[in-house]
């Protein structure tokens, strides 16, 4: 097969390198979710699969004119949707503009390593002829790079829940939402025409940014650098090389077929590269894009004619054609004829800080998030109270020596204008010596809530610049105080989180182990409610902050089904949640930041909040403080059982006679305090003999033997 000893140690070293890239592959990258999330859309809307035969029937009387889509180039109008949390997820435009030059090259037959397909594929290896460039005017006529960043959580748990957030015309520009972590745990998505959600309202491809280009975030193996070019075969109604499934090499996939003439049948490859690999009968198509191989290469002929026919086929789909994409019409709407030569675009400014908080006489880093504007810029910032109060740094660095709220301004000026933003209560500055020496407790009994009237440094601060659907106080509590704070989701525009922070503590005379208590009850609204809770410290003015818990909508339910209308918790509806700070006991500064974020919820309520109260464990605390008896004893039937609890606790309280029959069983929520029942409450009429009554809290049983006469 090999002519000489050269070519043969070519091709080893070829091998090897493609060893080398599959472990690297098999490390770091995460396969294609677009099966997974059509399949989803398919069940939401069964129509769908009607419509997709209609359509791959139009498609099929396109590809008789393959003659006239051979050469011409067709440009497609691009936007990047950069969804973040500040930092390394705030990926740059070089890495945008590395990304726009792969899928180019790809689409072009551009890619120097087409030179390393196997020889049986050389002659098929197509250039589909599509240019991809990032728009130029944006859906209300403005001068645009083709990128927008938009801050939000969602880059953690991405899926369709990103394009709510920013969405350009699908039938104008192709959309790439860019994140941080796909919810199902895909590398990226995208769907075939017409079958995205919403009437495809919704095309577009979701991409990791560790999968998105080749620099940078991205993990740069060969594999990464083509999810796009892999995502965009699927938008432009290519299917994997083995047919509609994500799962591949299984040998049931020679009974299916992509479509495609010169794709061979196959049963897929997965985090590998053999070349001699032959599944269905015939030598497998291993180096195309459309496989999961580590060693994609090329689009076929065939390919290239089902994804010009899809962009030649549109009007079917009113809102997302892929044949408007190209047109003259939309090329001049979206800024890509005829402009060249356009003026820098006006910034769009967006600037963060370390942290919201800090402390007097503590250095704030200010950062420069905007973005829209070539590297001609100049920067001028304005802090009101602050040390230096202005600023011509991109990203300077500032001291506030007075407590109180700080307005902060940012103001860009490019070749394309000047733009400024101002961001009222952009932070807030404590006094680290102003602190609460622990342990200490709060009840919440006012209604000037942050606000403690008594004490101003207890007081708390609500985050993101004084949210109105942040928390609140409202009078229900779980203790025999009034008041409580609560916050619901349902009132939410966004699902960002809500933060509430607290006010500092000095734990330099709490001993370890200690612990943080609060009680909590919250209700679903429906089945659709989706909340997360999460508790974080820092012992740094808000610099770092370390996550102690965090809890979903299901463990944080403490009333079983759905409450439509407002949740307001009766006393056996709180639970009692423990969170352990021993790392930070004997430290003389520590302070806590309650977030909460979701959507459709119903109230979630926190009370009897306990700082550093010192720990004994669970089982020890329960045992020293139950304290069970049943009374009196001997007894006719109505004796009291009485027992005392130090926190809210769920209580399971069991009957069972001499031979170990259950004779009643009972789970029940019960505040602090003591409690007595009647023995006649968990039977009304006992027969005379030996009876045991046990108390079991978590992992703790207590048991007391009771004879009825």
């Amino acid at each position: 097969m090999y002519q000489n000893e050269q070519e043969l140690m070519k091709r080893n070293v070829f091998l090897f390198s493609l060893l080398l890239n599959t472990l690297l592959f098999a490390q770091n990258f995460k396969q294609c979710g677009s099966t997974f999330m059509r399949n989803k859309a398919l069940a939401d809307n069964p129509q769908l699969v009607e419509q997709r035969v209609k359509y791959l029937q139009k498609l099929d009387s396109l590809k008789q004119f393959r003659s006239k889509m051979d050469d011409e180039v067709r440009i497609i109008p691009v936007v990047i949707h950069v969804i973040h949390t500040g930092g390394y997820s705030n990926i740059s435009e070089a890495q945008i503009l590395d990304a726009m030059e792969i899928i180019n090259e790809d689409y072009n037959k551009l890619n120097s390593d087409t030179t390393s397909v196997i020889d049986e594929f050389q002659d098929i290896i197509a250039d589909v002829s599509l240019e991809f460039k990032l728009a130029k005017l944006d859906p209300d006529g403005n001068c645009t790079k083709g990128i927008t960043r938009t801050y939000s959580e969602l880059t953690n748990d991405a899926g369709e829940n990103v394009k709510g957030l920013i969405t350009w015309d699908p039938s104008k520009y192709l959309n790439v939402w860019v994140v941080s972590e796909i919810g199902i745990g895909a590398g990226g998505y995208s769907y075939y025409p017409g079958e995205a959600p919403n009437n495809d309202a919704n095309a577009g491809i979701v991409v990791l940014a560790s999968q998105f280009g080749g620099i940078e975030e991205s993990n740069g193996n060969n594999s990464s650098k083509r999810t796009m070019t892999h995502e965009i075969g699927h938008y432009l109604n290519l299917s994997h090389t083995w047919g509609n499934s994500n799962e591949n090499s299984v040998q049931e996939n020679c009974n299916y077929d992509d479509g495609i003439s010169d794709t061979p049948e196959t049963i897929g490859t997965s985090s590998s590269c053999n070349l001699e690999q032959a599944t269905c009968g015939s030598l497998d198509n291993v180096q195309n894009y459309m496989d999961y191989s580590s060693c994609s290469r090329m689009f076929t002929n065939g390919q290239k004619y089902a994804m010009r026919a899809a962009l030649e086929s549109g009007n079917y789909w009113e809102n997302a054609p892929r044949n408007n994409l190209w047109t003259t019409e939309n090329l001049t709407a979206t800024g890509l004829l005829d402009n060249e030569d356009a003026a820098d675009c006006i910034a769009i400014i967006e600037f963060d800080n370390d942290s919201e908080i800090s402390c007097t006489a503590q250095e704030v880093q200010w950062t420069n998030q905007s973005y829209n504007y070539s590297d001609e810029v100049s920067f001028e910032w304005s802090f009101p109270g602050a040390t230096p109060n202005t600023s011509n740094e991109e990203n300077p660095v500032i001291v506030y020596n007075q407590t109180g709220t700080y307005d902060a301004t940012l103001t860009l000026i490019t070749s394309g204008g000047s733009e400024t933003k101002t961001i009222n209560n952009a932070i807030y500055i404590s006094n680290s010596e102003d602190k609460i020496i622990a342990p200490s407790q709060f009840k919440f009994e006012s209604n000037q809530f942050p606000i403690n009237p008594d004490n101003l440094n207890a007081n708390w601060y609500l985050g993101e610049n004084f949210q109105t659907d942040s928390w609140d106080w409202n009078s229900a509590s779980s203790t025999s105080e009034s008041g409580s704070i609560r916050i619901r989701s349902l009132n939410f525009e966004d699902l960002n989180f809500r933060k509430l922070y607290s006010p500092i503590f000095d734990l330099s005379n709490v001993p370890s182990p200690c612990f943080m208590y609060y009680d909590y009850a919250y209700a679903k609204r429906s089945a659709s409610s989706d909340d997360l809770l999460r508790v974080r410290v820092s012992e740094d003015c808000g610099v770092d902050w370390l996550t102690r818990i965090t809890k979903n909508t299901e463990n944080l339910v403490t009333v079983n089904g759905n409450q439509t209308f407002v949740f307001i918790p009766d006393a056996d509806e709180w639970e009692t949640q423990q969170i352990n700070i021993s790392p930070w006991s004997g430290r003389d500064q520590i302070q806590f930041l309650v977030e909460f974020s979701g959507e459709r919820g119903n109230y979630l309520y926190l009370d009897n909040i306990r700082f550093a109260v010192p720990y004994l464990g669970t089982e020890e605390l329960i045992a020293r403080t139950l304290n069970l008896e049943v009374f009196p004893n001997p007894t006719s039937g109505n004796a009291t059982i009485k027992f005392n609890l130090l926190e809210n606790q769920k209580i399971q309280l069991e009957l069972t006679d001499v031979l170990g029959m259950r004779v009643y069983k009972q789970l029940e929520n019960f505040k602090a305090g003591t409690h007595q029942i009647n023995l006649k409450e968990l039977k009304e009429s006992l027969n005379p003999g030996m009876y045991f009554i046990s108390c079991t809290i978590g992992n703790y049983k207590e048991t007391i033997r009771v004879l009825v006469y």
